[in-house]
């Protein structure tokens, strides 16, 4: 194809995505599918809730492989991810002719691996401006914002308001974690798990801190960043999930240490803390103190630590006994909510811990393979986001940054198959972190279409 054609396609592209790509609008609606697709699940529609955001992140994948092509740019571009990513990949695919593991669950392994961890291609792609990413935070803070307010709803009307809508329903009703005052309902929102909920209401609370801490944003965003970042706080009191708040004190952590210079670390320390203030003040009047006494495990090694411990011993053992591991699809990846015998039987067990999941599918080849590839997503994220100069794009993007930056320890607990909708937006949002730093070179990220340079 010619370079006249090449052009004028990208011309065509900022007409229809001015300041951003035009897959964007696709990205937009596989985020909103993700966020609802619990009640589509739970309510017997099983399969469209499997297939329909696969067919959706696969076709974005599609035609961002195809522009790629058709510009005559490599299917894998170089970057600080690429060659870590590519070598699990491959793992993961020679791992399908694992004899351990039945072929079928073998596919549906390989898919909750890599279909959603490419979208840090397509955040590494399709990367445009600083506008791109304020319209994708605004999806996501307002998805994170109605779900939140759904899910202390859901657990203020109780278990009784929905245990009749349906069989799996019913099942879920008796979510639940022992206080001293008896069983306090977990509540799940629009997720399959209560944990999910926690999970993405923590993630998203992230990305509205580095909004809220931006000095370069107007003051009522950072505002209503503030006010969305204590609702989601809310939101994860009422999973009465223990992970999430490991993540946030992790990232708060990590916050202090990748700001440069005393005063900007004492700053950080006091806009993270007062936000958690503000958050904690709404958990006692919309949930009550009775979370006190859930999330004051997180310090006891007994109640918390071990909790995740042994999972990590148990795949590791696992590994010991099969070197090359159980094969794909043994602790995640196989629907849980469809009827098909042949899907329902196939053997799986559960494994909450990332590297010994990990351990227990791949082996330790992989294992070690996962392993390296985490540390990479930690010290490459941070390494991009300081590269950033100060301004609004490296504001936006402290959220991404801390997400990496945790990422190799937070996968001691979370597993790194797909778990929608966070698996999307966080490998995109790590893809975009990575792009950053050539978009800043390109002299100004907001006018990057109007000129011949597109990094990547």
């Amino acid at each position: 194809m010619s370079r006249a054609r090449v052009t004028e396609g990208a011309r065509f592209i900022e007409v229809i995505a001015p300041g951003g790509h035009f897959v964007d609008p696709m990205i937009w609606l596989l985020l909103i599918v993700g966020f609802v697709l619990g009640p589509l699940k739970l309510l017997g529609a099983s399969w469209c809730g499997y297939a329909l955001p696969d067919a959706i992140a696969g076709l974005v994948l599609l035609l961002v492989a195809l522009q790629r092509l058709v510009a005559r740019k490599p299917l894998f571009a170089a970057s600080d991810l690429t060659l870590p990513l590519l070598f699990l990949g491959a793992y993961c695919v020679l791992e399908v002719l694992n004899p351990e593991a039945p072929p079928v669950r073998s596919l549906l392994g390989l898919r909750s691996w890599l279909l959603y961890t490419a979208f840090y291609f397509v955040g590494l792609y399709t990367f445009r401006s600083v506008r791109q990413i304020e319209r994708l935070y605004a999806l996501l803070l307002g998805l994170g914002f109605v779900t939140a307010l759904y899910g202390v709803y859901q657990w203020k009307a109780g278990p009784q308001a929905f245990a009749s809508w349906s069989e799996h329903y019913g099942q879920y009703a008796r979510l639940a974690w022992s206080a001293q005052s008896g069983m306090v309902f977990r509540a799940f929102s629009t997720f399959v798990a209560a944990g999910t909920f926690g999970g993405n209401m923590a993630v998203l609370m992230l990305l509205a801190f580095g909004v809220t801490a931006s000095s370069k944003t107007r003051v009522r965003w950072r505002v209503v960043a503030a006010a969305l970042f204590a609702v989601m706080g809310a939101g994860i009191a009422a999973s009465g999930s223990r992970g999430p708040a490991v993540l946030l004190l992790l990232a708060i952590a990590a916050a202090v240490a990748v700001a440069s210079g005393r005063w900007s670390k004492l700053g950080v320390a006091l806009k993270g803390g007062l936000m958690a203030g503000v958050a904690l003040l709404l958990i006692g009047v919309l949930i009550g103190p009775v979370v006190g006494e859930r999330y004051s495990t997180i310090f006891d090694p007994q109640a918390f630590f071990w909790k995740w411990f042994g999972p990590l011993a148990y795949g590791i053992r696992l590994a010991r006994e099969h070197p090359f591991g159980m094969g794909l699809g043994y602790t995640a990846g196989v629907p849980q909510f469809i009827s098909d015998p042949s899907i329902r039987e196939l053997p799986t067990t559960n494994i909450d811990s990332g590297y010994g999941s990990a351990a227990a599918e791949l082996g330790f080849i992989g294992l070690a393979l996962f392993a390296y590839f985490a540390l990479k997503v930690g010290i490459e994220g941070v390494r991009a986001w300081r590269r950033l100069p100060a301004g609004r794009l490296q504001d936006l993007l402290l959220g991404p940054a801390l997400l990496a930056a945790t990422y190799p320890i937070v996968s001691v607990i979370a597993q790194p198959q797909a778990a929608l909708p966070s698996s999307i937006y966080f490998w995109l949002l790590i893809g975009m972190l990575i792009k950053a730093p050539t978009l800043e070179r390109a002299l100004d990220a907001d006018q990057l279409l109007r000129t011949a340079v597109h990094p990547g």
